[in-house]
């Protein structure tokens, strides 16, 4: 394991001290300038950086042990080339060429604090083992391991948002014809109300200054959340873009963490006129309590396909203004989610569909629709899921029984690799607080695909070389806010649907393979390279425009083509002209994908309600277990297959490379739904759900059926386990607690792990692991395959009384002309494990 090489107290010393005196005399400047308009001296507060090459272990209490100092959040910083001062060394090969991390402690300070910060920093530069004051003892490492301190300024508030180039495309495209913009303004969040309530109030200042207005303003403190929307000049645009972020007051504020453009998601219509037309068996109107929550779009409920399935929740009253031609997204979701594709329409959904709208009619166009722009998404959502699980006004919660909350929409925000998105955040807090599974869509990325012009010959060289286009442009094509969330299931969507054969025109090609990972889709990996989407679904097929290739032209675009009317793609309820109640569309997206899966979702919540097993058998883990069991069964049902082996040949990927590469690109796989709920003689499956603590270890067997023994067959073992993890906002490590299993044993698998990395797997908060083999098992009568279940502390101290929720799904297969009867086996063992245990119990 490679070690952090950092410079003595000397060189620190040197480096350090001119550092000091700048911040110290920044102090004396603010100090200044408030003394210009308060009549006695104030002791100014700044926010102050602490850059370190690597990370000081719960640094942040050391931090709030020192008077005026308020630790606000932790952020991964660059990966920057070593040098004589920071370096990664190795026990035997010494020092290395490899990348140095870096941790950002943001903290608010006052002068008074930095003046303790410089006495503590002369005491160690005089005696670096110099005992430090009771929790002030990380201070030595962190002067041993900081690389600078300085403030958060102007740049720091806008680098990852993506506001400066967003405000030079607003500028480009249509500069001339808009007064405004709008931004969403992150304060830092201080844990005193009063504190909070005087940043806003400044900050609401500022913005007024500059000729702006607050339009809305949300504080969500479970996830230490403070922000504003803001209406600002259009002159604002043009001062930062002409003379740089320090050159309008906003992003020189203090109180300001992240200033990032108001984007909220835009939805099109497929086809403004659809045609094709849908036949459906005149249903009732559906009773029951709903499971299943659309937060999309108002659909059109007098759809043949719809009528009489939904529940229709309008609190806002924005039905009042939707035209119909404007519900499209919310008509094909809920028409996805209820009947699946209707090329191929399985049974209906017997419950109702809550449904809360949560877009509206464009403003500037009817047919279009549009996230509301006048609230802060993650407020948005908050109040809708509390609406719905608790109520709000004094009034009761309006669908308690809800399990699953489909998101198909999302932030059209540039996506994050070193920090959880605030929705994303709230996602999290959301799923673990009420026991909720949230299936949501990783992101479009429709732009065109560029590729070399000597590469459109051909549908097969368009294909290669789209392939290894979208490959070299991943990073720009992330998962999208809140797909980023660890505690929900994040979508991606594949190249298939159920219109079948399809007559095209000369004038489009379909470059995709057949039930590949769609071009458009967002790819991983997510926050701290966490796998993300987790698995992917039918999305529809897309098809793209045969490029005109002009003579002496190196590149050329591959547009999508247009394809509602006619097809192919996933066939969706959709509102008609004059009041049509039987039009479709065809359609494709991570949004078709992920209402696919929240009804694959429901039908297995039917499954584990329904409990079925014999009265032989162990119950099924109880209900608060079903939303993680079905996030679980869901990935379980999942894998690379084929995918790995194109790939590799395609993209030219080192063997050595391949699942890393591969984790980020795939995550779990395609989902393949003939595996959801069906018993199969030749597939034994093991379910359970638990509570676990820190530093507890839970042990599961899998019997190993006799049939299998001393056979050289295929065979594999499969292994999910899903956990509702708490997260910690304000930390670069996020994650509250970490529960895995342990590394399974390939030795008595007599297989090897394939698929997903190593470590990537275990980044998130659910973790897909599979051992496959054609080697002969050595086992003896009554062997079991054991599974070990543990949890560990990871951003902070899991108190004693506290657990983590989890559900575990494992389960052992071979090809049915090997053994037919491994499902029999495996239940004949588990049941008579129950009786002894019940034995057991009646003589104690």
């Amino acid at each position: 394991m490679p070690r952090l090489s950092k410079p003595g107290t000397g060189r620190q010393s040197a480096r350090l001290s001119p550092q000091f005196r700048e911040l110290t005399a920044a102090f004396d400047a603010e100090r200044a300038r408030l003394a210009e308009t308060a009549p006695d001296e104030v002791d100014p507060a700044l926010v102050v950086v602490f850059d370190l090459a690597g990370t000081v272990q719960d640094f942040q209490n050391a931090i709030d042990k020192i008077d005026g100092f308020e630790f606000l959040s932790q952020l991964l910083g660059d990966r920057t080339d070593p040098d004589d001062d920071f370096h990664m060394t190795e026990r035997e090969a010494g020092r290395t060429n490899k990348p140095v991390q870096h941790s950002l402690y943001m903290v608010m300070s006052s002068a008074k604090a930095i003046d303790e910060l410089l006495r503590l920093f002369a005491l160690w530069q005089a005696d670096p083992s110099a005992k430090f004051e009771h929790g002030l003892g990380k201070f030595k490492d962190a002067f041993h391991q900081l690389t600078s301190i300085r403030r958060w300024g102007p740049e720091d508030r806008i680098r990852e948002t993506g506001l400066r180039e967003r405000w030079q495309e607003t500028l480009d495209m249509i500069g001339q014809s808009v007064s405004t913009v709008r931004v969403e303004v992150e304060l830092w969040y201080r844990r005193d109300s009063s504190q909070r309530a005087a940043a806003e109030s400044h900050v609401e200042q500022v913005i007024a200054a500059s000729g702006g207005r607050i339009l809305d303003r949300s504080q969500i403190g479970d996830i230490t959340y403070h922000a504003l929307l803001a209406e600002l000049p259009i002159q604002q645009v043009r001062t930062v873009l002409t003379d740089g972020a320090a050159a309008i007051r906003l992003l020189t504020t203090d109180d300001v963490m992240f200033v990032s453009p108001f984007t909220p998601m835009t939805v099109a219509p497929a086809a403004t006129d659809p045609v094709a037309e849908v036949r459906l068996p005149a249903g009732e109107r559906v009773e029951g309590l709903p499971r299943v929550a659309l937060l999309d779009g108002l659909p059109f409920q007098n759809h043949d396909a719809l009528t009489g399935r939904l529940m229709i929740d309008d609190p806002e009253d924005l039905g009042d203004n939707y035209s119909n031609a404007a519900r499209n997204h919310g008509t094909a979701m809920a028409s996805l989610i209820i009947h699946g594709d209707l090329s191929a329409p399985a049974e209906p959904l017997d419950r109702p569909l809550y449904v809360r709208p949560i877009m509206r009619p464009h403003e500037l166009s009817t047919t279009h629709e549009q996230v509301n722009p006048e609230r802060l998404f993650p407020d948005l959502l908050h109040r809708a899921i509390r609406r719905i699980q608790e109520g709000e006004g004094g009034r009761d919660a309006t669908a308690p029984s809800v399990r699953i909350v489909n998101l198909s929409i999302g932030a059209q925000a540039r996506a994050l690799a070193r920090r959880m998105s605030p929705v994303g955040r709230l996602l999290d807090w959301l799923a673990h607080t009420y026991n909720l599974l949230f299936i949501v869509s990783a992101g479009n990325h429709t732009a065109p695909i560029t590729i070399p012009a000597t590469s459109a010959s051909t549908v097969e060289t368009a294909r290669h070389a789209a392939t290894r286009a979208v490959h070299e442009k991943s990073i720009l094509k992330g998962i999208l806010p809140p797909g980023d969330a660890l505690n929900a299931l994040t979508i991606g969507a594949t190249h298939n649907d159920g219109l079948g054969d399809t007559e095209t025109s000369d004038a489009v090609w379909d470059i995709t393979d057949p039930g590949a990972p769609a071009y458009y889709g967002a790819t991983g990996p997510g926050v701290d390279r966490s796998i993300k989407p987790d698995l992917h679904h039918i999305g529809g097929r897309a098809l793209y425009v045969r490029p005109v290739i002009v003579p002496g032209q190196d590149k050329v675009d591959l547009e999508l083509a247009h394809t509602a009317l006619t097809g192919p793609g996933l066939q969706v309820a959709a509102p008609g002209r004059s009041g049509a109640t039987n039009r479709t569309i065809f359609t494709f997206g991570t949004s078709n994908a992920t209402a696919l899966v929240t009804r694959e979702a429901s039908r297995l919540f039917d499954i584990l309600e329904a409990d079925v097993d014999g009265k032989e058998d162990s119950p099924l883990p109880g209900p608060e277990y079903h939303p993680l069991l079905v996030r679980a069964l869901l990935t379980h049902a999942s894998s690379w297959g084929e995918w790995e082996a194109r790939f590799r040949r395609d993209l030219g990927i080192p063997a050595q490379d391949a699942r890393r590469k591969l984790s980020a690109m795939l995550g779990y796989g395609r989902l393949d739904t003939a595996r959801l709920g069906a018993a199969a003689t030749n597939r034994a499956v093991l379910i359970a759900g638990g509570r676990i603590g820190g530093d507890q270890r839970h042990t599961y067997e899998l019997p190993l059926p006799p049939s299998l023994r001393s056979r050289a067959a295929w065979h594999r073992f499969t292994i999910t386990l899903a956990y509702a993890v708490p997260t910690v906002g304000q930390l670069t490590r996020y994650r509250g607690a970490k529960v895995y299993f342990d590394t399974p044993d390939t030795k008595l698998a007599a297989g090897d792990r394939i698929e997903g990395e190593h470590f990537t797997v275990r980044r998130g908060s659910l973790q897909h692991e599979l051992v496959q083999g054609s080697r002969a098992m050595t086992f003896g009568d009554g062997d079991a395959f054991p599974i070990h279940v543990e949890c560990m502390d990871d951003a902070q101290h899991l108190p004693k009384k506290k657990n983590v929720r989890y559900a575990l799904v494992v389960s052992i297969e071979t090809a049915e002309e090997v053994s037919t009867t491994i499902h029999d086996e495996v239940r004949a063992r588990l049941r008579q494990q129950a009786r002894e245990r019940a034995q057991e119990r009646v003589r104690s």
